[in-house]
């Protein structure tokens, strides 16, 4: 009996180690994606100046914006990350139900 809650114990402790290395990945690419996003704000700026821009324009403000907001549209599409799920959670939880079950029952 012992052995087996320890081996339940010691499962759910991997999966767990599981999902904590896939939650720092999804992390590093969200990282990754706000210093593409700053990086990309940055050359639009640089590209604005080079442009010879004129504050005063205001159409031309208008189309910049609107630009940008496509673009930060299309990349977010690209950059939708699958949730973080342990496949083994649903096992887990049926376990746990029996269990509550069976010491209901000895009661």
């Amino acid at each position: 009996m012992i052995a087996s809650t320890l081996t339940n114990i010691a499962m759910s402790l991997l999966k767990m180690q599981v999902t904590l290395a896939n939650i720092q990945s999804q992390l590093k690419l969200e990282k990754v994606s706000s210093l593409a996003k700053d990086t990309k704000i940055q050359s639009l700026g640089n590209v604005v100046l080079r442009m010879g821009y004129d504050p005063s324009n205001i159409n031309a403000t208008e189309e910049l914006i609107k630009k940008n907001n496509i673009e930060v549209a299309t990349s977010k599409k690209y950059l939708k990350l699958p949730a973080s799920e342990d496949p083994m959670a649903k096992e887990i939880e049926e376990t746990k139900a029996q269990k509550s079950d069976t010491m209901n029952l000895i009661i």
